[in-house]
Formats: structure tokens, sequence, C-alpha cells
């Protein structure tokens, strides 16, 4: 029998939650829980305010969870050290949704892709010739070297915080809405990039991103958030073909079509997402689900296995199959 292979990334039972006006507590995240395989991408999915971000910088540790562990290649991150958890963040790095306010405007190229090497205590040589092998790795002259980032357009500043994010050689990274901020023609050259590069150097992504129709090109598995909570995860193929949860369907039933005549839903038609300081009691999206019963308003889901790989968190599982 042989032995099932360790994930790169291990999450169980995180939550986050923030102080809101009045007093009142925020949830941002609560009770997630995934793993990510080396080599593969999830991909997280949900509209605005689910928790997706929190999510992505709970795993590289830019915001401490409440409650949950997390674990990246079989070390439990709770319990390292400062000193070992500097060192284990050289393998985690983070793509921002919109480099440009992610960098320093009095730096140029060159400085902003070596920072990484330089907070790490990289020679000054390695760092020029680290450089130097990034710009073109990333489609970007050599010449860029010396500019700056105003003088750049949105992709090509992508494509030089992804040359940051590979400074220092990672494993894992987490692409937070990397194209969202792009015009389409250059989403699919980033996302061709991003890609490449994975296949190149073995790289794990959790790619976050409120777009169902960008993620069908980069995931080998999809999770769905809905206020906090993962709703539906599943691999690509079956989530596209056989979505059982009402908010992914409704996610879907939103992605735009590419051919003339066809309808799109837009989320609005099924109401506004609730507060997340004022989650809904049972299940959160029986406010806005067409098929909720009276079960829905009392008594949160579970997730709940269907096939290989595929849960989703409902209790009309089974009707709505039917």
């Amino acid at each position: 029998m042989s032995e099932v292979a360790q994930p790169l990334v291990r999450a169980r039972a995180l939550a986050r939650h923030f102080p809101g006006q009045g007093g009142k507590r925020v949830t941002a995240v609560d009770g997630v829980s995934f793993d990510i395989a080396r080599g593969e991408t999830l991909a997280l999915v949900g509209e605005s305010g689910c928790g997706k971000t929190t999510t992505g910088r709970m795993l590289v540790r830019l915001v401490e969870p409440d409650a949950g562990t997390m674990a990246f290649d079989g070390m439990d991150m709770a319990t390292l050290t400062a000193g070992e958890l500097r060192g284990l963040r050289q393998r985690m790095q983070l793509i921002f949704q919109d480099p440009g306010s992610a960098f320093n405007p009095r730096m140029n190229v060159a400085t902003l892709i070596a920072e990484p090497m330089r907070l790490a205590g990289y020679p000054p040589a390695e760092q020029r010739a680290r450089v130097a092998e990034l710009l073109p790795l990333v489609g970007l002259a050599p010449e860029y070297a010396e500019r700056f980032p105003h003088e750049f357009s949105g992709g090509q500043r992508q494509r030089i915080g992804i040359a940051r994010a590979l400074a220092l050689r990672p494993d894992f990274i987490v692409c937070d809405e990397p194209v969202s901020a792009l015009d389409v023609s250059v989403q699919a050259q980033v996302i061709n990039l991003l890609t490449e590069l994975q296949r190149q150097f073995g790289l794990t992504y959790l790619f976050i991103s409120h777009d169902l129709r960008v993620v069908r090109h980069v995931a080998t598995r999809i999770a769905v958030m809905y206020l906090g909570r993962i709703v539906e995860t599943a691999p690509k193929a079956a989530l596209y073909a056989t979505p059982r949860h009402p908010y992914t369907r409704a996610l879907l039933s939103a992605v735009p079509s590419h051919r003339p005549g066809v309808a799109r839903t837009r989320l609005a038609d099924i109401g506004e997402i609730a507060s997340a300081d004022a989650i809904p009691s049972g299940c959160r999206f029986h406010t806005r689900c067409p098929h909720a019963i009276a079960l829905c308003r009392e008594k949160d889901p579970e997730l709940t296995t269907i096939g290989d790989g595929h849960e989703a968190a409902c209790h009309r599982l089974d009707d709505l199959a039917a």
C-alpha cells in the first residue's frame, strides 16, 4: 500500500475575528480547514468580504489566527521560534492585488526585486545576479532594472511583483487577486506566466479570486468561501460540471458568457451578502438562498463528502441533486 504524500500546506479550523464598530466582533474567518499538495493550485473563491485574503495572510503569518493550526511541510508553525519562522518565511511569499501600493516609489526595479534578498542577508553580488536572472524570466527587459514603478503599466508592475516573490526561490506563493486589477488581455498573459513558472519551478499556489472565470485556467482544486466558511470544495472539473452548493451555482451563473444572447445572472438578484458583524443563525447563506427551509435557519450544515475530493455544506444536497 503506497504512502499518502504529506501536503505542503495544512490548515485546520483557522479562525480570525476583528474588533468592529460599537464593540461588535467582525468574523473574517471561522473554522476553515484545507490541505494544499505540493505543486498544486488551490483556488479560494468568493465575494469580497468572505475572508479569502485574511485566510491567505494567516498562512504566511502576516495575520495571526485566533484559533486553529497551520503546518508547512510538516512543521507546526505555532511552535516555531522567531528565527525559525524567519527562515521558513523565505519559502513562502505573497503576490499582492495591487503591486503599485506594495512598492516603495523611491526604489527602482532592481532594488525592489532585491529587497527580500537584502533582508535575508544575501551578498550584493548575488542580489544583482538574481535580479538579472529574474527580469527576463518574468518577461521584462534587462534595462528596466533602473526604472521606477510609476514608469510601468499595471501588467508590468505585476510582473515586477512576481519577480520579487520569486527572489528567494520559494516553494509556496499566495496569489491574492493577482489579476483582478488588469485588463482581460493582460490577465491572460499574467495567468500564463504564473502557470509556466509553476511548471518550471514546481511551485505551489493558493490563488485567491472572486472570479470563477479566471480560476478555471489555473486551479487544480477550488474551495468556495462564504462569510468566513468554506461551503464547497472540489477538483476543478467536478466543481464546474456538478456544483452542489446553491452559492457555488450562483457564482457560476454570474460568470459572463462569451456567447451572444446568453443572459448573465447578477449576484444582487439573490440579495446582498450579510454583514460579517451580524452572521445569520443556521446556514449563513439562507438569507439569500432560494431553496432555504426551516432547518437552514436553525442549524449550520457541516461539510458532507459527495464524491472523491468533493464536499459541500448544505442541508438539501440530496434534494437539489434530484
